[in-house]
This record gives structure tokens, C-alpha cells and sequence, in this order.
């Protein structure tokens, strides 16, 4: 009986430990920002990651188990853009069957749209192409998906936009169009030009 009794009260004793350790430590730790921008918790964080990388089975078993689908990190990149980004179709596909917002952008306004014009991955253009956003949706310096598709010379995804009305005359804050920025390009030569033979008048 008095073993029991001990027993007892040294469990007592470890669980007032425990919870005081706990306040404390909660003390200590940075308040949280107000509003949820950044994730705030390991599933979050797993989730941007497995969406880097194209885990779409940790994606989609994450997000079964309640993790929110708009985690962001620092930058403010969501699983959504990040999947678009680099390039893998299958996570972009699960993320928005979970509902991610395809037309939220980053801190600068960049969205999933816009990563994959940039890149070049046509088939992920054409999954966010269903959504509904504006195709010349733009981010905070005035730039559209078909500015960065014409600028990298992608010329599928500029097809692609086009069709879905995106407007080439559309300007960003520096005042050039996907027009111009497609302008700017210079191709290289695919092999380096002979050397010129000196003219007669140079020797």
C-alpha cells in the first residue's frame, strides 16, 4: 500500500515537472505572427518540401491528414507553386483536386502560373490554364505568365496562354509587353562561328 502511495505521488510529482518545463518553454519561444502566412507547424513544412520534390504521396497523405493545402513558407511559396515550379505534374494535379488556389501568388505576386511559363512545362500550364484566374493575371510588378513564357522563348506555353485570351499588348511597370520582352531574346548559335578570314585590304 505505501509502495503504491509512492508510486503515486512520484507520478505527480514527474507531471507538475512536465507541465512546468512545458510553460516555460513556451514563454521563451517567439510569439507567433498575427495571421496564418508562414507554416507553423512540421506537417506544414513536410508538405512544402514533399511538393519540391513531387512526393505526391506524402502530399496527398498529408493533406488527408488535415494539413492546410496554403502552408507558405518564407518567401510565401505554396505547395502549389512550388510543385508548378518545378515541374511535376502529377503533385500539381493532387494539390489542386484538394482544392489549392491556383491564382494565389507569392510575395511578389508570382503564381504557379507563372513558375511553370517560366520553365516551360506546357502540361502543367494547361492543368492551371482550367483554373479560374485571370490568364493575365499579374504580379506585383506588372509582369503576366505570357511575359515570362515569351521572354524564355517558350514557344508551346505562349501558344497555350494565347488561346486562352492572354494578351501580348498587356505592359508591366517598366512598360514593355510580352511583344517586347520576346523581342529581347538573342538566340546563340548552335555551333561557334568559323573564325572570319582577314580581307585582303587588312594584310
Amino acid at each position: 500500500m505505501v509502495r503504491k502511495l509512492l508510486l503515486g505521488t512520484l507520478g505527480l510529482v514527474v507531471l507538475v515537472c512536465a507541465v512546468l518545463t512545458a510553460s516555460w518553454l513556451s514563454l521563451r519561444s517567439a510569439p507567433a505572427p498575427e495571421g496564418r502566412l508562414l507554416a507553423t507547424s512540421e506537417a506544414e513544412r513536410y508538405l512544402l518540401e514533399a511538393a519540391r520534390a513531387g512526393d505526391v504521396e506524402v502530399v496527398t497523405g498529408l493533406i488527408k491528414a488535415g494539413t492546410p493545402v496554403e502552408a507558405r513558407d518564407a518567401r510565401g511559396f505554396s505547395p502549389l507553386i512550388l510543385a508548378a515550379y518545378h515541374g511535376h505534374t502529377d503533385t500539381v494535379r493532387a494539390l489542386l483536386a484538394a482544392g489549392a488556389d491556383a491564382c494565389a501568388g507569392d510575395n511578389r505576386g508570382n503564381t504557379a502560373l507563372m513558375g511553370a511559363a517560366f520553365k516551360g512545362y506546357a502540361d502543367i500550364v494547361g492543368l492551371l490554364n482550367q483554373q479560374q484566374c485571370a490568364v493575365d493575371q499579374t504580379n506585383r510588378f506588372g509582369q503576366t505568365a505570357l511575359m515570362f513564357a515569351s521572354l524564355f522563348g517558350r514557344k508551346e506555353v505562349v501558344e497555350q496562354l494565347r488561346k486562352q485570351g492572354a494578351s501580348a499588348e498587356v505592359r508591366d511597370a517598366s512598360g514593355r509587353s510580352a511583344r517586347d520582352w520576346a523581342a529581347t531574346q538573342e538566340p546563340a548559335a548552335p555551333v561557334a562561328p568559323a573564325p572570319l578570314e582577314p580581307s585582303a585590304s587588312a594584310r
